[in-house]
This record gives structure tokens, C-alpha cells and sequence, in this order.
């Protein structure tokens, strides 16, 4: 196990996640943070005015325990053996880096859908697998190979592009509004710059997207499953609503 998801001293614990935070509007909000860490993010949320009440989710009973200092409440345990007692009660739920660790991240984000109320947002940021270095390990040197942290991070169980991560939102009943590809290092955000933003999904390490609740939206019944595009979509979103859809390119870091 990455030594990091042990220790409540990490700054795997500890990190604000500020391209997190700045996709929650400034409002008295109920926030559920799955994957809470330590509680920097809540700590965050509430000193700028963007949360009046913050929930939070973690695995790890040290890091649960630091939270409870920020957060309303704090639930110990695995998110997918859980059962929240939470009916369309939470403007946002954020998921920042915990999907991709679960195995069976489709009935999460279905089930977010119910604890959000009408017209609630999800944010969610996704390690991006269609990044340069991995697709280049896999091409010519035919490497799979797990790490300590980043991409292929050993306990990653589900990978995802920016196409899969909107097709899994969509499938769950949820609008895409807006979405960004984390660059990290100068000389990858100048080439996304002169290319025009052309290979953002080679050279972005993670894919954060804001999504809203669709009411009365059909969720797709199958788990783990890619929802049917029609053939005027691009993963999930119509062309025409992808070309108007908020689109950055940032430099904060891997994990920002």
C-alpha cells in the first residue's frame, strides 16, 4: 500500500485542492467530501465563505479523526460498504482522487446523484490515463507499470479519459458544465499553449470536471458499463454543448 494513504502526515492528507475548491460558488453550502483526508479542503471551504456545513468521507480512521476538527461529521470507512443516511441534502459533492480507487465507482456516482439536492453540482477530478507518458510506456516499451503515486498509482483499480469520465456522469444522470486538464510543469503548459490547446488530454496528469444534477434524468442500469452515445456526442456531450462548455488548461501541480 502507497505509504501516504497510512500516514495523516502526508501531504497526500493535507493537500486544499484549490482546483477543487475554486469550482464551489461562494454560498452558505452543504458539502459532502468524499475522501476528506485530513480536512484541508473543509478547512478551505469554510474560510472563504463557500460552505456553511462540510461531511466527509474517509478510509482511514488517523486522517478521520484530524478531519473531525473541520467537518460537521465524519464517516470512518469504505465508501462502497457504507450506507449514508442523506436524501437530496448537499449542494456539492466532491470526489477528488477517490473514484478511480474503488471497484465500482458507477454506483458511486449514481448514488451522489440521490444525495444531492435539485440542481446540485458534483465535482470530481479523475487521474487522466490517455496522459503522454503513459500511453508512450505502453506504445513502445509495452510497459505497464505501477508507482508509488500519480497515474498508474498502485492502488488505482479503475483508469479513465476525459471521454469515459464524462460518459460515467452522464450515465449517472449528471450535465457536464464545465472542465479542465491539469498541466503540471511549465514546459507542457507552453506546448499546450502554441498547440492551441490541441494535445491538452496528452499532456494533462488529471481531468477535473464540475457536473450538475439533471432532474427527472434517465440513469443507465448498468454498473461499471459505457451509457450509449447518440452519434452527434462527444463522450456524453453534444458537440455543440462541448464547444460552449468552460474549458481551462492550469498549472498547479499533479494533485492540485
Amino acid at each position: 500500500m502507497n505509504q501516504a494513504h497510512i500516514s495523516n502526515q502526508d501531504t497526500y492528507y493535507n493537500r486544499e485542492r484549490p482546483s477543487i475548491v475554486g469550482l464551489v460558488r461562494t454560498a452558505p453550502n452543504a458539502v459532502l467530501d468524499l475522501g476528506c483526508g485530513a480536512g484541508a479542503v473543509a478547512r478551505r471551504l469554510l474560510q472563504e465563505g463557500k460552505a456553511s456545513s462540510v461531511v466527509g468521507v474517509e478510509l482511514f480512521a488517523a486522517a478521520a479523526q484530524e478531519a473531525a476538527r473541520h467537518y460537521s461529521a465524519v464517516h470512518t470507512g469504505d465508501i462502497e460498504e457504507m450506507t449514508l443516511p442523506y436524501a437530496a441534502h448537499f449542494d456539492y459533492v466532491l470526489c477528488g482522487d477517490i473514484l478511480e480507487h474503488l471497484k465500482d465507482p458507477y454506483s458511486i456516482v449514481k448514488k451522489i446523484h440521490g444525495w444531492l439536492k435539485d440542481d446540485g453540482r458534483l465535482v470530481c477530478s479523475l487521474p487522466n490515463v490517455r496522459h503522454w507518458k503513459v500511453l508512450a510506456d505502453l506504445a513502445f516499451h509495452g510497459a505497464w507499470d505501477y508507482q508509488d503515486a500519480g497515474v498508474m498509482d498502485r492502488t488505482h483499480l479503475r483508469f479513465f479519459t476525459r471521454r469515459s469520465c464524462f460518459n460515467m456522469l452522464r450515465g449517472a444522470g449528471f450535465e457536464v458544465e464545465q472542465w479542465r486538464m491539469l498541466i503540471a510543469g511549465r514546459r507542457y503548459l507552453l506546448l499546450n499553449s502554441v498547440t492551441f490547446g490541441l494535445f491538452a488530454e496528452f499532456l494533462g496528469s488529471q481531468i477535473v470536471t464540475l457536473a450538475r444534477k439533471k432532474n427527472g434524468s434517465r440513469v443507465e442500469s448498468r454498473s461499471g458499463g459505457r451509457p450509449a452515445a447518440r452519434s452527434n456526442e462527444c463522450g456524453g456531450v453534444t458537440h455543440s454543448g462541448c464547444r460552449k462548455m468552460k474549458r481551462q488548461s492550469i498549472i498547479r501541480g499533479e494533485y492540485a
